[in-house]
């Protein structure tokens, strides 16, 4: 007690740090011998003739693994059988897999049920690379009856069709990222910090909607009220609890972001955890197939356009109040000058600490529509850090409309380059596009010039 009480706050920072490696260690140890680290799952759903139905959960369907020779993409040889699963109620299966490496996947088109069908009889065996750490997702597209027609009428939409309804799911995935971004944004232009632990901030977000919808069963649309409110005010907390005494401290930015580094790893294999490694929907409005109105070729769907209101309603928001309200002035002058923001009678610590919750809400509201789009996971954070830090980048670091529209842009070349690249690619010409930007404006779409030297 006595060496605790008289260390000096960096002793205990230390302390704290070695405390949390150690702890996760030994959860990232307990999870390789606990569980199966290589694996490979799908949720097999076929949509409904009815256009108002949900899609349908095929039981008792078996999926079958076979070690296989993969030279771009496509299947070469087939090996010997590795692995089977069938599908539960849910439609849910998985099957472990011995190492990771290349695979085949086949559907066992007998075992479907009567009516059901593989919309394309050549995606029967797909091709996989399995990865360690972390279940390999397939998808197999099915349908029943007429619905199985249509799809395969779908699939053989021209380029300008396809393109169209990519680039209106780059804008709602767009959207997603963007209020991570200026969540992201806010801090960084307030404090300097790059705060690596955004990521499991997103995850924290999903899991607090997805405990008081799927556990607690609560309405999603409340429970992701909560969750916004929750998000902020657990960001505040790291704020007081941690940043506010490491600045006080004069402890300098890379020292900061390198602790940031370190808690993003505890919490990441905290939630792991917790959570356990597969991907689970929200219990409401997951599953949507029916479109509530086409516009052209693009069909919305009821989530999407709850998506696009609300996101772009707290986008707008946003921009208006840090421009317009007394507390956003006082974020402004804060990120310009902390000096001179307390010498107009500005409570500075009051104000970062605000930034801090305003930013964490708006992460939150990401995670939630990012859970909603697809599924929630404990990477999920970690998938979308890269696409953030490349819009904020892209934007203009610090600036809330830079962020927006780096998050808009980016997101569109992801979906437009799925056209002529493998989908496992599509990052990457969404990041070839940013340092082509970024070489004729080095300071970002909207940054401002800075004279150095």
């Amino acid at each position: 007690m006595h060496l605790w009480a008289s260390s000096r706050p960096a002793a205990r920072l230390g302390l704290f740090l070695l405390a949390s490696l150690l702890v996760v260690v030994g959860l990232n140890a307990g999870s390789a011998t606990a569980q199966s680290d290589v694996s490979v799952e799908t949720t097999l759903l076929a949509k409904a003739e009815d256009p108002e139905a949900e899609r349908i959960p095929v039981e008792g369907a078996e999926i079958v693994v076979f070690e296989a020779v993969i030279v771009d993409r496509v299947i070469e040889s087939v090996g010997s059988e590795v692995g089977r699963g069938t599908s539960d109620a849910s439609g849910f299966v998985s099957v472990d897999l011995p190492a990771p490496g290349p695979y085949a996947v086949e559907l066992e088109i007998d075992t479907l049920p009567e009516g059901i069908e593989l919309v394309r009889a050549d995606k029967q065996q797909l091709p996989v690379e399995a990865r360690d750490g972390q279940p390999t997702r397939v998808l197999f597209n099915l349908a029943e009856g007429d619905a199985a027609s249509a799809a395969r009428d779908k699939e053989g939409d021209d380029v300008l069709t396809r393109a169209s309804r990519l680039l209106y799911q780059g804008l709602i995935f767009g959207l997603v990222v963007g209020l991570c971004a200026i969540g992201l944004s806010l801090i960084y232009g307030t404090t300097g910090l790059v705060n690596f632990a955004l990521s499991e901030q997103i995850v924290f977000g999903a899991l607090v909607a997805y405990f008081f919808n799927s556990i607690l069963g609560i309405d999603l649309l409340l429970a992701g009220l909560i969750a916004f409110v929750f998000g902020g005010l657990g960001s505040a907390a790291l704020d007081i609890g941690l940043w506010r005494p490491l600045r006080k401290r004069g402890t300098g930015l890379t020292a900061m972001m390198i602790i940031s580094i370190g808690l993003a790893l505890f919490l990441r294999f905290f939630f792991l955890f917790i959570f356990g490694e597969r991907s689970r929907p929200y219990d409401d409005y997951a599953v949507q197939t029916e479109a509530l109105f086409s516009i052209g070729p693009v069909d919305v769907l009821a989530k999407e356009l709850v998506i696009l209101v609300l996101a772009s309603a707290l986008l707008i928001g946003t921009s208006m109040a840090l421009r317009m309200t007394k507390l956003g002035k006082a974020m402004r002058a804060v990120a310009d000058s902390n000096d001179l923001a307390a010498s107009t009678g500005i409570d500075v610590d009051r104000t970062v600490t605000a930034v801090w919750f305003v930013g964490g809400a708006l992460v939150t509201a990401g995670a939630v529509f990012f859970g909603l789009t697809s599924q929630i996971n404990w990477l999920m954070g970690q998938q979308l850090l890269l696409l953030v830090f490349a819009a904020v980048t892209l934007g203009g670091l610090g600036t809330d409309f830079g962020a927006m529209v780096g998050a808009l842009v980016i997101s569109a070349f992801i979906f437009m380059s799925t056209l002529v690249l493998a989908p496992e690619l599509k990052n990457v010409g969404a990041l070839v596009v940013m340092v082509v930007i970024l070489l004729v404006l080095p300071q970002g779409i909207f940054g401002r010039k800075q004279r150095i030297g």
